[in-house]
């Protein structure tokens, strides 16, 4: 896994919920596959050899957001956000929606993130 999507991944679930614990603690077992998509995300996987790792996190069945920020641009002002999905409760897909489709430049992901959502 890449540091940016590394550093991302632990700025969206810097959270105290049992949830944020749970999937924080998949990030080392992570790593980043092929999309085949064309919008800007990052698929997820966790590997299977890490099995204290796989315990699934408290989302439910199915795909769904577990965590979200806006990306800020950087003169502060929103230009996105940035969401994390997990499936049965394994880390599974990070997103961006980039308004001015000008992307990061030089700065990391994570740097565009402002504070999380509740």
């Amino acid at each position: 896994m890449s540091e940016d999507v590394r550093r991302t991944l632990e700025l969206l679930l810097d959270g105290p919920s049992d949830l944020h614990r749970a999937l924080r603690a998949q990030i080392p077992y992570a790593e980043m596959r092929d999309s085949g998509c064309s919008c800007p995300c990052v698929y997820l996987r966790v590997a299977v050899e890490a099995p204290e790792a796989l315990e699934a996190a408290p989302t439910g069945p199915g795909l769904g957001p577990v965590a979200s920020a806006p990306l800020l641009a950087a003169d502060g002002g929103y230009d996105g956000e940035a969401t994390l999905f997990a499936y049965d409760g394994v880390l599974e897909d990070l997103q961006f929606c980039d308004w001015e489709d000008r992307g990061p430049g030089p700065r990391p992901l994570w740097e565009w993130l402002g504070p999380r959502h509740g």
